[in-house]
């Protein structure tokens, strides 16, 4: 009659996506040389060993390990009950003595973590089949389980680690060189307020319904991808259609007038309109800005398909700079059960790492909570970030959008006769078209704030030296 141990190894020795050998070889290695400990403590699990008894032994060392050496002897005592304990302490004796170079126990080790994230993918697999054939279980969830599933396998990337002399060289490398990063140049005091927004930056763009946070983002995707940063927007809120009449609207904006939003979006444009519009078409092309309306995105379809676009763009010699999300809650949960804030703060995080895995700038909009509307100070406030608490946390900086014209345009009195409504008057033409950017966090600089210009018809927003070179004052 077999033992438990010997039905574990026999199941772990009937397959290809298991290296018995392997596994004894690295614990009689870390026996042997307890220094080697440290090298596999963050990057290897218990569970990651194909023999369950091997992976508790796995998990003993590293628990041992800090309090002194750990060889077969020392392990015993925690193991005496387990079957065929003798042999497998026989097996690591055995192991220790015969420990390899470094160069062994680092393939051996290898092997292992690759066996076992195959493993786990094929578990991951069969879940999403055994979930397939559940007809209660949504499209998306199916996607989304698929994503899961896969994405460890996926997202294994080379851990980053020198000294600080090394990063300090490369600082001092880049010294007269031009920065690299992101900025509009569409609306200059902006970038002012914010900085170069500089690879692995999370920004988070924040604003109360009706402020312009979607023709905010956009009129700074324009800016940047006229510069050349390579810009994809995902727009999970409106379509590309719509997203893109606001965007021909915006492009052909300037201090000599436009085309109206109402007529691109309606379709209404007439005689010369057109030529602007395809003008503004024109330069379009020739900018490495995109928009993907995929509906019901997970956080981890989303970053796939930007990483898809990515990989397409070094194959044509650009690069991929920016990545703005429109809006961050809009994005589909990625498992039933979750609260708004644990969404928000599992979104946020993920945008995070992925921007510093993939060095590249993400720019998030997000919504802020009804509790603006009830200070008389309208001004956002960290705190107002719906379900904020991981958002500002994660965020490198913060971006609030604010426009008292909103407000204020709620005020109107009745009356349009009585001194009243002349004095409201005076405080409209006082904050007609323009947009307060504010910066209260900000990882890399100076918090503060900025002006600027916000042009509702035409789905724009400028920099506070729009009408620098204008002869024309500002108007409604």
């Amino acid at each position: 009659m077999s033992s438990p141990f010997s039905e574990q190894l026999d199941a772990a020795s009937g397959s290809t996506l298991y290296n018995v050998e392997a596994e004894l070889s690295l614990l009689g290695d870390l026996l042997a040389d307890n220094r080697l400990i440290d090298h596999v403590a963050d990057r290897l699990r218990g569970a990651d060993f194909s023999v369950p008894l091997y992976g508790r032994i796995f998990s003993r060392i590293l628990e041992q390990a800090p309090v002194g050496a750990v060889d077969a002897i020392t392990l015993a005592p925690f193991f005496r009950e387990e079957d065929d304990w003798s042999r497998t302490f026989a097996v690591l004796s055995a192991a220790a003595l015969n420990a390899g170079p470094r160069a062994r126990t680092k393939a051996h080790f290898n092997q292992i973590t690759m066996l076992s994230s195959r493993r786990r993918l094929i578990a991951g697999l069969h879940d999403v089949i055994a979930s397939a054939a559940n007809l209660e279980v949504t499209k998306e969830e199916l996607v989304s389980n698929a994503d899961e599933a896969v994405a460890e396998i996926a997202e294994q990337i080379e851990t980053r680690q020198a000294s600080v002399g090394t990063y300090a060289q490369v600082v001092i490398d880049s010294f007269g060189r031009p920065i690299v990063g992101v900025r509009s140049g569409l609306i200059g005091s902006l970038d002012d307020a914010l900085g170069v927004l500089r690879p692995s930056d999370l920004i988070v763009v924040g604003g109360r319904p009706g402020m312009g946070k979607t023709s905010l983002v956009t009129s700074y995707a324009i800016g940047a991808a006229g510069q050349g940063s390579g810009v994809l927007i995902f727009s999970l809120e409106m379509s590309a259609d719509q997203l893109t009449r606001r965007m021909l609207s915006d492009l052909c904006f300037s201090v000599r007038g436009g085309v109206l939003y109402e007529r691109v979006r309606d379709g209404t444009v007439r005689g010369a309109e057109i030529d602007a519009v395809r003008a503004a078409k024109t330069r379009f092309d020739a900018m490495p800005l995109e928009i993907n309306d995929t509906p019901g995105l997970t956080y981890l379809s989303l970053i796939r398909q930007a990483r898809s676009h990515k990989r397409k763009l070094a194959a044509a010699g650009q690069t991929l700079d920016l990545v703005i999300v429109d809006y961050l809650q809009m994005m589909a949960h990625s498992r039933r059960g979750m609260s708004p804030y644990e969404h928000a703060s599992e979104v946020s995080r993920a945008l995070k790492e992925f921007a510093k895995a993939e060095n590249l700038v993400v720019m998030a909009v997000a919504q802020l909570s009804r509790d603006v509307e009830k200070r008389p100070d309208k001004r956002p406030i960290p705190a107002d970030l719906r379900d904020s608490g991981q958002i500002e946390q994660d965020a490198d900086a913060i971006l609030f959008v604010y426009r008292e014209e909103e407000y204020l345009r709620r005020t109107e009195p009745e009356d349009q006769f009585g001194g009243k409504y002349e004095a409201w008057r005076k405080d409209m033409d006082a904050v007609r078209n323009k947009v307060e950017f504010l910066v209260p966090k900000r990882r890399h600089g100076p918090s503060g704030k900025a002006m600027g210009w916000f042009f509702g018809a035409n789905a724009a927003v400028r920099s506070a030296d729009f009408y620098r070179n204008s002869e024309e004052p500002p108007r409604g």
